[in-house]
């Protein structure tokens, strides 16, 4: 569906408010849990949008929008109850940064490097500075001018 490639901030205030009907209406959700489920539906948007645009930054936007998702993913978890220490935390985050860096890094390519003038550009070059006109000397203040020239 082209809509959620086209429009991703619309299909996130569509979702958004479709989960707002639903626990006004139906599901039994503090609004801490639906503030987590949002959370994790906009991060899932972001990488949807990194992917689709990954040809413009050589797949920079991807790492970051699944390092987001992630930490959504784990304040959900937070939210519904999951138990994580700060440790297992911090290890699940360095554990989804090295994997986008390594999937990243395989869809990549580096940048050019600059180009650099040869080496024989400088075998040619004039060794001697062409001449610059000098300024007339001056006279110090007190002194007589010198005589024109």
């Amino acid at each position: 569906m082209k809509f959620f490639v086209r429009e991703p901030a619309l299909a996130l205030g569509l979702l958004s408010a479709g989960l707002q009907m639903l626990t006004a209406l139906f599901l039994p959700l503090t609004t801490e849990q639906v503030a987590a489920v949002n959370s994790i539906a906009a991060a899932g948007l972001g990488v949807w949008t990194a992917f689709a645009t990954r040809d413009l930054d050589g797949g920079r936007s991807v790492k970051a929008a699944v390092l987001g998702f992630a930490q959504a993913a784990v304040t959900l978890g937070l939210v519904f109850g999951v138990s994580l220490t700060e440790q297992q935390t911090a290890s699940i985050m360095a554990f989804v940064a090295l994997l986008g860096a390594v999937l990243v890094r395989q869809q990549s390519t580096p940048a050019t490097a600059p180009a650099t003038a040869p080496a024989t550009a400088s075998a040619t070059a004039p060794t001697t500075a062409p001449a610059t006109p000098t300024a007339p000397p001056q006279a110090a203040p007190g002194s007589a001018a010198p005589p024109p020239a």
